[in-house]
């Protein structure tokens, strides 16, 4: 089993296509974040659910980094 990165690593994480440094920030959206190898699904029945801990009061983040230039995003999930 692997340990996840800490936050603080995963902050300061450079781009995977240029090495610029990335920006930290947070995945939001109302309803659960659903993983997929098909681009069009029903999530419902052929997905599988990537964060377990969901407030229901406000809308559920995902600790994430991103390159602006690049447009590449990176996500941690169930933690």
């Amino acid at each position: 089993m692997s340990i996840p990165m800490p936050s603080d690593e995963f902050k300061k994480m450079k781009c995977p296509k240029c090495g610029k440094d990335m920006s930290h920030g947070y995945i939001t959206g109302k309803g659960m974040f659903w993983w997929s190898q098909k681009e069009k699904t029903k999530t419902l029945f052929r997905a599988k659910w990537l964060r377990k801990k969901i407030d229901w009061w406000n809308a559920p983040t995902l600790e994430a980094v991103r390159c602006e230039e690049c447009k590449i995003g990176l996500f941690r999930y169930d933690y």
